[in-house]
């Protein structure tokens, strides 16, 4: 496979991986978030396979509607629904209201989803920490081609994001961030 295309490639399974854990996003908040992780820096796994990560947290003015058990619950009800697998919910230890939801959507090259629910005196937090698939090629191959000829001129990443909003994979020459489904 030539650089091109594994960079192609590689793209094409980020939106893919980016698409479904802004669907599960939407289950917990339709609007900002922030952003720990952006998910598009590719990690070696494997002998000679990428994978990504990603994590994306719910604002401090996000407040959980009804318990943590209750939203266990939802979530776990939509992602059975939409083809996840491997679906659990499980709190930390005995008197920790925090609850942990875990999934895979292997379609959608997702190896681990993790969303965790914490309820809090003043503001609660939902956040989601997700794993790509290893995929085959090398991760450095295709960080090479993500960076702008000259990488002072990258553009920063925004701290908050919909997940409506469209993803983006590498920089533009000019240092812009590359979009879907811009080149």
């Amino acid at each position: 496979m030539s650089d091109a295309d594994l960079f192609d490639q590689a793209r094409e399974v980020n939106f893919t991986y980016k698409a479904a854990v802004a669907d599960v996003q939407l289950q917990i908040l339709d609007g900002e978030w922030e952003i720990d992780q952006y998910g598009d820096r590719p990690q070696s796994c494997d002998s000679d396979g990428y994978r990504f990560r990603m994590s994306r947290a719910t604002p401090p003015e996000w407040h959980l509607d009804g318990t943590p058990a209750e939203a266990a619950e939802r979530i776990g009800a939509w992602l059975d629904e939409n083809g996840w697998t491997d679906i659990t919910a499980r709190t930390y230890t005995d008197g920790i209201t925090d609850i942990v939801v875990e999934a895979r959507n292997p379609d959608a090259h997702i190896d681990r989803l993790t969303v965790d629910i914490s309820p809090g005196d003043n503001y609660d937090i939902g956040t989601i920490y997700a794993d790509s698939t290893c995929q085959p090629g090398d991760s450095h191959t295709i960080a090479s081609a993500m960076l702008p000829k000259d990488s002072a001129q990258a553009t920063p990443r925004a701290l908050l994001e919909h997940p409506a909003d469209p993803p983006s994979f590498g920089y533009n020459d000019d240092g812009t961030p590359r979009y879907w489904p811009d080149n």
